[in-house]
């Protein structure tokens, strides 16, 4: 072990000297869409414990598909300043009423202006005392958060753009079913992306629409931390992502760089110095959860 710790040291100093300046890899790209991940959830309401791994998950999809992502669970961000710099406002998993008159009224501005709204599982139950964001989103669930986790079939529109890549029926997924207190598809320009039936009729689990000004994408799907780990989910979430952007373009895929979140020559090193220490397991760790996408 020692040994191999000396060997690791060597070849880290040696390649310092080598590659002083050594950076990202010149095919990784600036991010084409920012993403703000709002996690806030009113005290004493029900916390997913799902939302730690619902932002690493995307983080790491955005470094390999051309978006950026900051996540946040405090709603100061919600000010015209605040919301500027973002595409793309994603509500994750939040419940209860976590935003004042002002930063609802900031929202709905930036909504008017062209910003997307991405909704993920219980953000459908945010803000129950704020009209707009209800018809934001299109539904409220009238299921309990307690309700079980099952496996069944889904329905896929794969005539839509944020969807087009996924199979149109998707079998190996669990989820906590919603049911809703209306039909989302009675809006005019609602687009309904997928569907299930339990037994009691088709409800829908994801649906999108162009709103006031903006677009608003939301998915019923992502009540547990499984669901993050599921490659289908995870590209239905950014063909979500990516057309609530507004972006007519296929997704980016930086080849080259999707590497985790700090800089890439402390990542190279670290892969280097598993090498000397003799660790094809090390290796395969560094880089295991970045291979899920």
């Amino acid at each position: 072990m020692v040994n191999g710790l000396r060997r690791a040291l060597a070849v880290v100093a040696m390649v310092m000297l080598v590659f002083p300046l050594a950076a990202a890899p010149a095919g990784a790209s600036s991010p084409a869409v920012d993403v703000l991940v709002y996690t806030g959830t009113e005290p004493g309401q029900w916390e997913h414990a799902s939302t730690s791994a619902s932002v690493e998950l995307l983080e790491m999809h955005g470094r390999r598909f051309g978006f950026s992502v900051t996540a946040t669970a405090d709603p100061a961000v919600f000010t015209a300043d605040g919301l500027a710099d973002y595409d793309v406002v994603l509500w994750v998993n939040n419940t209860g009423s976590t935003l004042d008159s002002a930063q609802r009224v900031a929202f709905e501005e930036w909504i008017g202006a062209g910003g997307g709204f991405v909704g993920v599982h219980a953000a459908a139950r945010a803000e129950p005392d704020w009209p707009y964001f209800g018809r934001l989103v299109g539904a409220v669930p009238v299921t309990d958060e307690t309700e079980p986790v099952t496996g069944q079939p889904i329905t896929v529109n794969t005539g839509h753009p944020s969807t087009n890549d996924m199979p149109v029926e998707w079998n190996d997924f669990s989820d906590q079913w919603y049911r809703f207190d209306r039909d989302p598809a009675v809006g005019e320009q609602v687009s309904v992306l997928a569907t299930i039936d339990v037994g009691d009729g088709e409800r829908p689990l994801a649906w999108c629409q162009p709103f006031e000004g903006g677009r608003s994408w939301y998915t019923a799907l992502g009540h547990s931390a499984d669901a993050y780990q599921n490659g289908e989910f995870m590209k239905m979430l950014r063909g979500g992502i990516w057309w609530a952007a507004g972006m007519t373009t296929p997704l980016l895929v930086q080849t080259h760089d999707a590497a985790p979140g700090w800089p890439y020559i402390v990542s190279f090193l670290a892969w280097i110095a598993s090498i000397a220490i003799g660790g094809t397991l090390a290796v395969v760790r560094l880089n295991s959860r970045e291979a899920l996408i």
